[in-house]
């Protein structure tokens, strides 16, 4: 794969709480100048992230937000209301996390009422991409959510949250995509640091991916580092933290 292409499938996420609006601001130029697939913000950041759309705009990039991020531990309610609020700012889409607790327990109708509100809410004018937490739940678990999504007309998921919460494997995408490939866009999430690895997930059926390392791995510059012990972030060489 070459290096643009891979950039194509990436997806940045500038909206952790440590970053300062300096380092958003020049993720999401970097990433409009450079074709990533979308960049997605918190709820506080749409005006920014349209600001930056208006001057660097490329027609294939598109802007996203996160809705209940990243255990879905906010009222049903709320998120209905920022999936309004994704549809007045015009953004392409929400990466949504669903009712952890409900799925945990295996209340499947709980997860199914909440999304349906969240995909009625979004209008067909705002794509909604759940989360599976692939990281942490049985294959048995992920495939009732998959259904679920399917059945309410949702053509996308991520994997996982992402961050520090577990790293993926090239089996989950494989199974991901032998069971649901046919119905379901992969966005992979969750420690893709190697582009080997990335590129065999492309093998087994991923398209997208969500990740901090995306220069790196595209082989086009430094990425965010936090520094852990000066608690500062910047551009710089890549470190491993667990």
């Amino acid at each position: 794969m070459y290096d643009r292409d891979f950039v194509k499938r990436a997806i940045t996420s500038p909206f952790i709480s440590y970053l300062s609006e300096d380092i958003v601001r020049q993720e999401l130029v970097d990433g409009y100048k450079n074709s990533v697939r979308s960049a997605i913000i918190a709820p506080g950041q749409c005006d920014l992230i349209n600001e930056v759309k208006v001057e660097y705009g490329n027609g294939y990039s598109r802007t996203g937000m996160v809705v209940g991020y990243p255990y879905g531990g906010m009222s049903t309610n709320m998120k209905v209301y920022l999936t309004k609020y994704a549809r007045e700012k015009h953004l392409d889409e929400i990466d949504v996390g669903f009712n952890v607790t409900a799925a945990a327990s295996k209340d499947f109708d709980k997860v199914r009422e909440e999304m349906k509100l969240i995909v009625e809410a979004a209008g067909g004018e705002v794509k909604v991409i759940p989360m599976l937490w692939m990281v942490k739940f049985p294959f048995e678990i992920v495939d009732e959510l998959c259904r679920i999504y399917v059945d309410l007309g949702i053509t996308s998921v991520k994997t996982s949250a992402g961050i520090h919460f577990g790293r993926m494997q090239v089996e989950h995408i494989e199974w991901l995509y032998h069971n649901w490939g046919d119905k379901l866009e992969i966005e992979v999430a969750g420690k893709v640091r190697s582009r080997e690895i990335a590129e065999k997930m492309v093998e087994e059926g991923a398209q997208f991916f969500h990740m901090g390392s995306w220069r790196r791995l595209s082989g086009i510059g430094q990425d965010i580092q936090f520094d852990f012990e000066t608690k500062e972030t910047k551009y710089g060489e890549y470190q491993e933290a667990e």
